[in-house]
This record gives structure tokens, C-alpha cells and sequence, in this order.
């Protein structure tokens, strides 16, 4: 494709239909989908539910991701009450600021391009492995992420003499941005050390020492800006140690085992690299771009530009798989890279379109051609594209319980199984799910609510839960996915 300068209108409209294409297909939170059946995604969506009516985050009810992913699952809500189109509303939001950011950082090597090259960098992360099944904290965070490797690939790349130091203004906005990734989930937050490690060397070896330390204030500042409204929230509430206590506290030495085990300098190392080894694995089509991208620069002898990304890159990684169990979904802010590969592959296009004219004018539909026909063909979500609703247990269960006049409900012994979702109903205590931290208190309040009779209904995988309290086997549904088959079961209280 040939340099076309494209008014920032359209350049906006090409980014927000490719992220509608892309997650149509991709996410499970698209109205082509029943339900987003994750069950991360529907603890966010209740804790997001639970939090518009009144209840306070941590507190009132429990998870420990960042409140500002439950905010906009909460503000997803407003939107549809029983279903996730409201979240998929965020979902392309977010993901067209990140197609428009790595358009831009593509176009930092390759001149202007074409809005459709954005796809090139959309695709292998909404297809991938890491992308899940949508609605992820990771996914929300890819605009913030690809903005600033953007901003500072802009700054990396000018000749010594050309620098200038951002201005205060960008560095303050962007330290906002890197405060709403803190309040979404905190171990991405490598990525903008890295990033202030990078600025921080240019600026030292330029001698900008003041500018550093102004530099420095704005983006605090920022980060204080982005922090202060949550501090009021749970100030006002009373629940600051509730949300210090969750958010950091749990997570850092309670969640996947942190804390176990030799956490020597080596073993840490060794999990980090393990961990971004099995992001490869996993998801191998951004990490090939990045390669290419990377190795691009360093064959055109941009070599502040090429380490500037490793260093980015190897932050990333530090705080993200230095502790903890692995999961798929944890690699999937490294796709902000893929953008580095988008423009070798551009300026080849560029070549071979100015050598076959006649294509040339076809070549944006073909892209997006190409692009839905890779998403159908590769994304491991579109199995369930299109399946009728009554054939999940969610809404099975639904029906039954409103034939039964409905009633409050508890999810007992297990993650969110998106039950809270469809019936629409509020969760009935502190643990109205019981996630993977170690906290015995999360079993003892759910066996004492079943055991009083504090609920109509529950959901459970456990079959025998009529042995243990006065509850009714009511219905069972097996279901699949595409994890696996499972089968959940409906029990209903004793008149």
C-alpha cells in the first residue's frame, strides 16, 4: 500500500470498525455471542453490578483485580443489566485506541499508512491464545500500553540533536494513563517503569536534569490524579484498609502461591523467563512480529529505538511473571509490540502494490477481507459463535428459577459462573463466589449462608449438596465452553 495522508477522522473510523470487526468475532462479550462465559469476566461484571447498587468494592463484596475494571464493568451494566454489550461497548473503545497507537507507532518507520495496516497489528492479538475469551484487565489496558511505547519509540527515535523533552503536559497525561493501568491490575505496571527508565537515561545523558525533575513531578502528578477519586471512594465509605489491604495485601501475598517457594534472585529469574517462553508458545504470532520489528531496527541501525523496546519489554515481564501461577491471558500486554513488525511488513506491500498498480485500490478490502477470515479460522473462541442461548445452563437456570418466582441465589464452591449475570440478581454476601485465594473464610460464609437457609436458590459443580443442606436438586446442565465439559447443578431451599 502506498503513503495516503488520511484526515484524523477517518483514520479514527478505520481504527473503531476494525476493533468492531476484530471482536465481533473474537470476544465473547459480542452480541454474536449468548454469554461471555468466563468466569474472571463475570466476577467483574457482578463485582461492577454489586458496586452501581450501593455495595462497596472489597468490603461489601469480594475480588481482588483493581477497582477500576469493576468501575467500567459497573458502568457496562447501566448499560444492558443481564448481558455483556455494554461491556462490549468499553471493549471496542479500548481496542480501537489501541489499533489507532500502534497504526501510529508503525507509521514512526514507515511513513504514512493506510488505516487498514492497523489489522496487521489488531489481529494477532485478538485471535491469540492471550486474548481469552474477552473482557480481560489486559485487554483494557492495551490502549494506555500502546500509547506509550508509541510516545516513547517517537522520542528514541530522533537524532541526538532533534530531542526536546516531552513536554510536561504529555508526561502528566500519560502518568494518568499509567495510574488507570495501576487500578486495573498493578502488575503491568512494569511497562511504565520501564518506560520512566528509558526517558530517565536520555535525559541524563542529555543533561536535563532539571527537565528530569519536572518531568518526573508531572507524571506523579499525574498518577495522583487517576489515584484520588478512589482514595475519596473508599475513604468516604470507611474502607481504605478493606481496599489497601484486598488489593495489595491479598494479591501479593496470598494470590497463585505468592509468597511460596524459593524466591531467590535465580528462581525468579528463571520463572520470569519460563513465563514469557510460554507466551511464545502460546500466543507466537505477536511475539513474531516483535521479533521482526525489533530486528528490523537493528539491521536499519536504530539501536535506541531496538533497546528501548527490550527494556519495555523486559520490565514488563519482571512485574508480570516474576510471582504467581501462569496464565494464557497474562501475556496478552505484550501485543502491544506487535506493531514493531507492522512496518517491515508495510514498506514491503508498499513495494510490491507500486509494482502491480492494478491491486492497489483493492488492497484495504482484501486486508479486512483476509483479517475476518483469519479470525473465524484461528480464534479459539468461535465455537460457541452463534450458539443458541437456551442451550447454556445460565439461562436453563434462569427460566426455572422465574417459573419458581425467583429469589435470591448463592454461587457455592466455585468462580462466577455467570448465574448472577443472566438472572439479573445481586449477590447475596461478601464471597458470592469463591475465587483462588487461599482464604478459608471465602467457604466458611457460603457454608453458613446455605446452612441458615439465607438463599432460594444456589448453583454449584458439586452434585451432592442436597446431602449437606436443605436444598432441593432442582435441575443439572452439562455444558462445554471450550474448556472442557462440566456440569453445574441447581438446588433450590426447602419450603
Amino acid at each position: 500500500m502506498q503513503p495516503v495522508k488520511i484526515p484524523a477522522v477517518k483514520r479514527i473510523l478505520w481504527c473503531l470498525g476494525a476493533a468492531v470487526l476484530l471482536l465481533m468475532i473474537c470476544s465473547k462479550s459480542s452480541p454474536l455471542y449468548p454469554l461471555n462465559d468466563w468466569m474472571d469476566a463475570n466476577i467483574f461484571y457482578t463485582m461492577g453490578k454489586a458496586m452501581m447498587n450501593g455495595s462497596v468494592l472489597y468490603r461489601d463484596v469480594f475480588d481482588h483485580k483493581g477497582p477500576l475494571l469493576y468501575l467500567i464493568y459497573g458502568l457496562g451494566w447501566c448499560v444492558d443489566h443481564t448481558g455483556f454489550f455494554g461491556v462490549f461497548l468499553f471493549e471496542i473503545a479500548a481496542f480501537a485506541a489501541f489499533l489507532y497507537w500502534s497504526l501510529r507507532t508503525a507509521e514512526l518507520f514507515a511513513g504514512p499508512l493506510h488505516p487498514a495496516w492497523a489489522l496487521a497489528a489488531g489481529v494477532p492479538v485478538a485471535a491469540g491464545q492471550a486474548f481469552a475469551h474477552g473482557g480481560s484487565a489486559e485487554e483494557l489496558c492495551l490502549p494506555f500500553l500502546a500509547w506509550a511505547l508509541y510516545e516513547v519509540l517517537h522520542f528514541a527515535l530522533q537524532t541526538p540533536a532533534d530531542r526536546r523533552p516531552v513536554s510536561l503536559g504529555r508526561v502528566a497525561a500519560l502518568g494518568f494513563g499509567a495510574g488507570c493501568v495501576l487500578w486495573v491490575k498493578f502488575t503491568m505496571m512494569g511497562f511504565f517503569l520501564g518506560w520512566v527508565l528509558v526517558l530517565a537515561v536520555f535525559y541524563l545523558r542529555a543533561g536535563w536534569l532539571r527537565q528530569l525533575g519536572l518531568s518526573c513531578a508531572a507524571y506523579l502528578g499525574g498518577m495522583v490524579l487517576s489515584t484520588l477519586p478512589w482514595l475519596v471512594y473508599f475513604g468516604v465509605n470507611g474502607a481504605l484498609g478493606d481496599f489497601f489491604g484486598t488489593y495489595f495485601g491479598d494479591n501479593l501475598f496470598l494470590y497463585s502461591g505468592g509468597g511460596q517457594g524459593d524466591t531467590g534472585f535465580a528462581a525468579t529469574l528463571l520463572a520470569i523467563v519460563q513465563k514469557t517462553y510460554w507466551g511464545c508458545h502460546d500466543t507466537p504470532l505477536f511475539a513474531v512480529l516483535a521479533a521482526l520489528g525489533i530486528l528490523w531496527m537493528l539491521l536499519r541501525r536504530r539501536f535506541a529505538g531496538a533497546v528501548s523496546m527490550v527494556v519495555l519489554a523486559a520490565a514488563l515481564a519482571a512485574t508480570g511473571f516474576a510471582r504467581g501461577a501462569y496464565h494464557v491471558y497474562y501475556f496478552l500486554p505484550f501485543g502491544v509490540f506487535a506493531a514493531l513488525g507492522v512496518a517491515p511488513l508495510a514498506l514491503a506491500a508498499r513495494k510490491l502494490s507500486a509494482a502491480v498498480k492494478t491491486f492497489r485500490n483493492l488492497l484495504p478490502a482484501a486486508g479486512a477481507a483476509a483479517a475476518l477470515a483469519f479470525c473465524l479460522l484461528t480464534c479459539h473462541n468461535v465455537g460457541q459463535l452463534l450458539r443458541p442461548a437456551e442451550e447454556l445452563p445460565q439461562y436453563q437456570f434462569a427460566s426455572i428459577m422465574e417459573e419458581n418466582g425467583g429469589g435470591t441465589l448463592l454461587n457455592y464452591g466455585t468462580l462466577d459462573g455467570g448465574f448472577y449475570t443472566v438472572t439479573g440478581v445481586q449477590p447475596p454476601c461478601r464471597f458470592f463466589c469463591v475465587t483462588n485465594l487461599p482464604m478459608p473464610e471465602q467457604q466458611e460464609q457460603q457454608n453458613a449462608l446455605m446452612e441458615s437457609g439465607g438463599v432460594d436458590f444456589a448453583v454449584s459443580l458439586d452434585p451432592s449438596l442436597g446431602e449437606r443442606f436443605d436444598y432441593t436438586l432442582t435441575a443439572q446442565a452439562e455444558y462445554d465452553g471450550g474448556e472442557g465439559s462440566i456440569t453445574w447443578y441447581l438446588y433450590r431451599k426447602n419450603s
